[in-house]
């Protein structure tokens, strides 16, 4: 942008204070944010002082909330000046825990959850944090930067008592239904391993793949005897156990996969090896099994597919625990986080020299865990008994082996526990804490927080501000804003809206303009403040006042508001991080009911402490000036239009704005060059800070925004650098050359970024830009991802060697993003998604994969696109569904979805819906089929209102809940609807106990009458159940289906694996258990739900509960499959029920009392103990 492009307004005769002499505001008003949020505390304890939307804190409990943080802290005795890290969800713990940090004497850093995993370590490492803080919900990204970042010394979870019980979500890697396709029919022993070369693509060599075996065998000999029971957790297609087993005396084979551990006994009868047992069991469930169960305990290239440290660190100690005095852990094939970067690079070098030459070279390891070193030796001292030692692989061929490690713990009594050098901490840390206000001093001139803006060189840059800075604000916006709407009524506190990203820079402005001022800070979801109709609803429901945000977000509260014919509930609208244009505020002030009203356009840089200046509108002075200006100074901050050199400019002329006064920034985090080119002294000697923003100043003193003088943008508010995206384009393999620019097609506002890309020669026709984005979206922001992405055979240059933007070809539609061959439109719904896709976008939109985002869509958009589709088709897709269905046939797909839930098959199996007694739900035993209670059924007869829950997981592809409290989670909603209120009786034979217990505790919780529960042979506690699970597969098949007389041990033992599940498909047939077309994929699903089933069994834990009556018939008989506790006639439930329990004994065995002749007394037994009971 050059002086020649402007238009200059008339000279007029300056002003006072004009003409070059920067305005003069009120003064300043600094001090410590501490003691300012002590006073209002102090005022206004019982205020709600922030709502989020699942609960409310108020200042008192904020103030001893956030002490409690700030003395925990200081325990920890950090360096003086460290920085602190606060990665929350969009909640109060933000909150009281950036105050605990204040209140500590340090500054806090902002990890937003949504960006990137990549470029918050990036972020970490910059600011060298030594401690994050966090919640449950991110425990594996709090436990992955721990481990990635040197400095992250210590962890702080906010709300779970025991954080070393908290284990990462399972990602893909650990998906069962991904591993038996793998080991499907059709793949032999390798690829049914996923053993494939991330350098070519192909199949690692059997040689490899034996010397890779042989190589654990050799590690692990001199650690087992010829009677040693070895267990190895995650054994594939039997690689390890084929080289490991012949020398050991017993080898149990788990893994998650029902298929591989079917390859690995397959293998091992083949072998003539019959003290192999396979087992299904997932690395978190080995606890089944009794302590002091091992001598050796395996993992042999597992670990990387294991979700995160928090996993892992469960998995290790409970080997510990079932490792035999003496015993010994292998880790095999662990992938080395030291050589990760080692690692990307060589294969990014491989991808390069080998472009063309048909492979198929592996460049994302977003999933994969790698593990340092330090992690494994760190867990041994804190466990204290173990000698570590780490070895290279040993194994011509196999190609992981430069980037992986062994380590091997050997039993050692004089190794005893010792702290670990990286700690963790919880709620119990906090809990304990003092709760008075901490002794440390702080000052309006400690650094209060540090903010990560885009960076031209590819790296995010921290902008330094101080606490006094921030109380300017905080004054300033009290003074200027919040006293025109009520801010004076000592009676009433104001509710303002903090909408903005938390590492955003609004959020500083929206945060502390609330809390130093004594009113509410209404947080929304991440949800609601992505859809308009939701954040409308929360501003009705919680009486907002005043609204904050960017003038794109508000454009689509704009757009509902005129559909719906509504006007906004908020008297005061605060825009910000982006230029209002005309046609917004002609919009706002053309709503119905907006006379008082008011509209402000603030502005100001990250490096000001995100506002500078403002302008305030109304309805009646809103057409004085438009576009509107950004203003004037607010209060102890001034600014000048200045030359090249610095110099204030004359009223009219366009020039650089340059702020200085109170909001200026201390500097960039660890960057004193870049400090000194930006803060610069002005002729006056005051400290400024260069904005890089055009601007003029009108003769009434008000300040006109002109643009930038350089490559930065702003998207959607967000500040970007087109340097860092170019950069992150460039470090492809396959692109040599990159050029971003932002693109706003209808001069509109609306911009996007277009990225051209010139890639290697041999590798432009295959060039997967699907592929690129998808790292691009790993490394950067979403609003940093460009939206199109166009390949060139070279970029086009000016006579003095620059990209030349003119001859730039726009992009205007799919083919010159795809490069792909259309797929035609199918379904009425891709036709409908296409056409409004295409509205929204602006093109013609004919491909079945067209994808929206690679089309030009963003967020912004995307909330139009949606709102469209819920209009036409009357189905809600959530934002986030768009990101993971983006393209036309995917969308159509989730729209097909969500209007099919709508007709799913409930749970609920209604037997009897008539009658005058309280209902009765029953629930699925293990097998998850309720056929087992319809003898029952017909004894209580037609005036019984009865009803069956049955278990999801029975028919192809429903998926299965792993937890006892999840079940029951997912069948309240059906259980609700049909029987809305009590009073009710529930009912459970043997593992449907459980369910029972934990729906009957609920629904007193949800205030429900709920009258009795009836307990059919169930067991509270879970030892008799490891039991089975412990078994091998020959007796776990013939005990679980014992009571059926289907199979017996000795029949099954000499079967292969597919032998044992066909025979029991024959005689499953035979008896009516199956259906005639029922085939192995039945047989293992129905075997997948009693696993799962059992796996719940086993770690619920039942609730006491009070005031409900509970009948638990056992019995007479015992038999194998019957669980029971020796020497417990309760069966373990007398510590939950208490006095509330009545045992009743009744003839036959746990199985044969579901059916005739003994169900009959189990009824007349049921019905005398609710008459008692009434």
């Amino acid at each position: 942008m050059k002086i020649a492009d402007f238009d200059f307004e008339t000279l007029d005769t300056p002003t006072p204070g004009m003409n070059g002499t920067p305005d003069v505001p009120p003064s300043a008003t600094t001090g410590s944010i501490i003691d300012r949020f002590a006073s209002i505390a102090a005022s206004y304890p019982h205020r709600i002082a922030t709502r989020d939307e699942t609960g409310e804190i108020s200042y008192a409990d904020l103030d001893r909330q956030s002490n409690r943080i700030a003395h925990f802290i200081a325990g920890l005795a950090l360096p003086t000046g460290s920085l602190v890290g606060v990665m929350t969800g969009r909640n109060r713990h933000y909150i009281a825990a950036t105050l605990g940090v204040l209140k500590a004497g340090l500054a806090f850093v902002p990890l937003d959850p949504n960006v990137p995993l990549i470029r918050r370590t990036t972020l970490v490492r910059n600011a060298a944090l030594p401690l994050i803080i966090s919640e449950a919900t991110h425990i594996g990204d709090l436990h992955q930067l721990q481990w990635r970042c040197k400095t992250v010394t210590n962890i702080l979870c906010l709300d779970r008592d025991d954080i070393d019980t908290l284990t990462e979500n399972h990602g893909s890697l650990m998906s069962v239904e991904l591993w038996d396709h793998l080991a499907g029919d059709d793949a032999d022993n390798i690829l049914a391993g996923g053993w494939k070369s991330a350098f070519t693509g192909q199949p690692i060599a059997q040689s490899a793949m034996d010397a890779f075996g042989a190589n654990a065998r050799n590690k692990v000999a001199g650690l087992v005897s010829r009677n040693a029971r070895v267990l190895e957790i995650g054994c594939a297609s039997g690689f390890t156990m084929k080289h490991v087993a012949p020398v050991v005396g017993t080898y149990v084979a788990t893994d998650l996969s029902r298929r591989n551990v079917e390859r690995t006994e397959a293998l091992a009868i083949n072998l003539g090896m019959t003290h192999v047992i396979g087992r299904q069991l997932g690395a978190h469930d080995i606890d089944v099994y009794e302590p002091g169960s091992f001598d050796l305990i395996i993992m042999n290239s597992v670990i990387e597919n294991f979700p995160g440290y928090g996993y892992l660190r469960t998995v290790l100690t409970k080997a510990k625990t079932l490792l035999a005095p003496g015993g010994a852990i292998y880790l095999g094939n662990v992938w080395d986080a030291d050589r990760r970067d080692d690692y990307l690079a060589d294969l990014a070098r491989f991808a390069r020299e080998t472009v063309g030459k048909g492979y198929n070279t592996r460049l994302d390891f977003l999933e994969d865990l790698f593990v340092p070193q330090c992690f494994l030796e760190d867990w041994a001292r804190e466990q204290g008994g173990f000698a570590a030692n780490r070895s290279v692989i040993d194994a011509d061929g196999f190609d992981p082996a430069p980037y992986t490690f062994d380590f091997v713990l050997t039993s050692d009594a004089a190794k005893h526990p010792v702290a670990p050098k990286k700690r963790r901490h919880d709620l119990a840390a906090l809990n304990a804490a003092n709760d008075q206000r901490p002794a440390t001093v702080t000052s309006a001139n400690d650094l209060a927080y540090v903010l990560f803006t885009s960076g031209t060189t590819g790296t995010p840059k921290g902008v330094m501000i101080e606490q006094g800075s921030v109380v300017n604000l905080a004054q300033s916006v009290l003074d200027t804003q919040l006293k025109q709407i009520g801010a004076d009524d000592p009676d009433r506190a104001l509710n303002l809206t903090c909408i903005a990203p938390f590492a955003f820079d609004g959020s500083i402005v929206q945060i502390f303009a609330a809390i130093l001022n004594g009113h509410c800070l209404n947080i929304t979801g991440s949800a609601t403040r992505s859809d308009p109709e939701a954040l409308h609803d929360l501003m009705v429901t919680n009486a907002i006042d005043q609204l904050d945000a960017t003038p794109s977000l508000f454009s689509l509260l704009l757009d509902y508001w005129e559909e719906n014919r509504l006007s906004c509930p908020a008297r005061m609208v605060v825009l910000g991080g982006e230029a209002v244009s005309t046609r917004l505020v002609e919009r706002f002030f053309a709503l119905p009911g907006q006379t008082d009203r008011k509209l402000v356009n603030a502005y100001g840089p990250t490096e000001c402490c995100v506002s500078s200046a403002q302008y305030v509108m109304t309805a009646h002075n809103h057409k004085q000036i438009l576009p509107p200006p950004i203003g004037r100074a607010i209060q102890g901050v001034y600014l000048e239009i200045c030359d090249d050199m610095g110099r204030p400019l004359p009223d009219g002329v366009p020039g650089e704005i340059r702020i200085g006064g109170a909001g200026v920034a201390r500097g960039y985090l660890n960057d004193p060059i870049l400090t000194a080119q930006k803060f610069v002294t002005d002729p006056n000697g005051n400290r400024v800070y260069r904005t890089g923003d055009m601007g003029r100043r009108r003769s009434d003193g008000e300040i006109i925004f002109l643009g930038r003088e350089d490559g930065q943008i702003k998207v959607r508010g967000n500040r970007i650098e087109l340097g860092e995206v170019e950069h992150a384009l460039l470090t492809h393999p396959h692109i040599r050359r990159a050029a971003v620019v932002a693109h706003d097609r209808h001069q509109n506002g609306n911009v996007v970024l277009v990225a051209y890309v010139v890639t290697d020669d041999d590798a432009h026709a295959c060039f997967d830009i699907s592929a690129c984005r998808a790292k691009l979206e790993q490394a950067l922001p979403n609003y940093m991802v460009p939206s199109h992405l166009i390949t060139m055979d070279d970029l086009p240059l000016t006579v003095n060697g620059k990209i030349d933007l003119s001859r730039l070809p726009v992009p205007e539609n799919t083919d010159q993003v795809t490069g792909v061959t259309a797929k035609p439109l199918g379904s009425d719904h891709e036709k409908t998604v296409a056409r409004l896709m295409g509205e929204v976008l602006d093109c013609t939109i004919d491909d079945a994969t067209a994808d929206f985002f690679e089309l030009g869509g963003h967020s912004v958009l995307a909330v139009q696109f949606l709102s469209k589709i819920n209009k036409l088709t009357n189905v809600k897709i959530p934002l986030g569904d768009l990101f993971i269905c983006a393209s036309v046939e995917k969308l159509a797909a989730r729209i097909s979805e969500r209007e099919n839930a709508r007709h799913v098959k409930s749970p609920i199996v209604t037997v009897n819906a008539s009658g005058t007694k309280p209902p009765m739900v029953c629930f699925h035993p293990v097998g998850g089929n309720v056929l087992c209670y319809q003898n029952l059924a017909r004894e209580f007869g037609p005036d019984q209102p009865l009803y069956m829950v049955e278990a999801q997981g029975l028919e192809e592809g429903q998926n299965l809940q792993p937890t006892v409290e999840e079940m029951v989670a997912a069948y309240m909603p059906a259980i609700r609807e049909t029987v809305p209120d009590g009073p009710i009786h529930v009912i459970g034979w043997s593992f449907g106990g459980l369910l029972a217990f934990e729906a009957a505790f609920r629904m007193q919780q949800a205030g429900i009458d709920v009258r009795n529960i009836i307990l059919l042979d169930a067991i509270a506690v879970p030892d008799a159940v490891r039991a089975i699970l412990r078994k091998g597969e020959a007796e776990y098949l013939a005990d679980i289906f014992a009571e059926l007389g289907l199979v017996t041990v000795d029949e099954l033992r000499p079967l292969t694996p597919e032998e044992r599940i066909d025979l029991l498909l024959e005689r499953g047939k035979n008896c009516d258990l199956l259906p005639d077309e029922a085939d192995r994929g039945t047989m293992r699903r129905l075997l997948a739900v009693f696993q799962n089933n059992a796996l719940a069994a086993v770690h619920y834990v039942p609730p006491k509960i009070d005031g409900i009556n509970v009948l638990l018939l056992r019995p007479t008989t015992e038999t194998r499959a019957a669980p029971s506790i020796e020497g417990d006639q309760y069966s373990g439930w007398q510590r939950v029920a208490g006095n509330a329990l009545t045992l009743e004994w009744v003839g036959g065995t746990h199985g044969s009392m579901m059916f005739d002749p003994h169900v009959i007394e189990v009824a007349e037994r049921i019905r005398r103990h609710l008459e008692k009971s009434k």
